[in-house]
């Protein structure tokens, strides 16, 4: 037989397999989303799951203009997002519950962390005013955590100061969802806008624009944490 431990539920799905990392919860938290409609969550090495009754999503950038590289929530300016930050179980371990490692010792699984509790998948090619949607159970506090990003990212461009001075303008929208009770409705952000610079020098004489059209969502059970 195959080495290892493999927990299964009754309808045949790997829960925990000592093979692959059962995601945990790194971090979580609440954010209110700023006059350009974005939130900076902190340099998490993780996936965020975001739940917010708007379409929120979130991007990681690097470090540019007074930007800090790390994670950065999209969305309508004002909205309140609360936030999961998962990845692999981090060491030291809990003290609480099964611990399992693989066949190097690698920590793969840890009961006494929040584990990513996934209960649906959900993928589009998206479209300018692309919208889906789904129903689980009102009962339960649901969010939703992007695996492939869907984004439109156009670069323009503003005069300022001297004639050989300017800003750059990004505006960005990624794939993301709302959460109303049970019912979640997925789709693009509104545009958040940043702002780089000034720049001296001849900038691009029209805008530029990169686009990813797929995305990948998972909807996760956050109920209790």
């Amino acid at each position: 037989m195959t080495a290892g431990i493999k927990i299964i539920n009754d309808w045949g799905t790997v829960l925990i397999d000592d093979a692959f990392p059962t995601l945990a919860m790194l971090a979580q938290g609440t954010t209110t989303l700023d006059g350009e409609g974005s939130g900076y969550i902190g340099n998490h090495a993780g996936m965020v799951a975001v739940r917010s009754t708007s379409v929120v999503g979130s991007q990681h950038f690097n470090e540019i203009d007074g930007y800090p590289a790390g994670l950065y929530l999209f969305g309508p300016p004002g909205a309140v997002v609360q936030w999961y930050v998962y990845a692999p179980p981090q060491e030291p371990p809990s003290n609480f519950g099964l611990i399992i490692r693989d066949g190097a010792g690698r920590l793969m699984f840890d009961a006494g962390r929040k584990a990513a509790r996934v209960a649906g998948l959900r993928s589009a090619s998206t479209r300018p005013g692309w919208q889906g949607s789904a129903q689980f159970d009102p009962g339960r506090a649901w969010a939703v955590m992007p695996l492939v990003y869907a984004y439109d990212s156009v670069n323009t461009f503003q005069r300022w100061g001297d004639p050989q001075e300017y800003l750059q303008h990004e505006d960005v929208s990624v794939s993301g969802a709302a959460i109303n009770g049970g019912a979640i409705t997925f789709g693009m952000t509104r545009t958040a806008r940043r702002t780089y610079g000034p720049y001296y020098g001849l900038p691009l004489p029209t805008r530029f624009t990169y686009t990813g059209n797929n995305a990948a969502l998972a909807v996760l059970d956050v109920t209790g944490y």
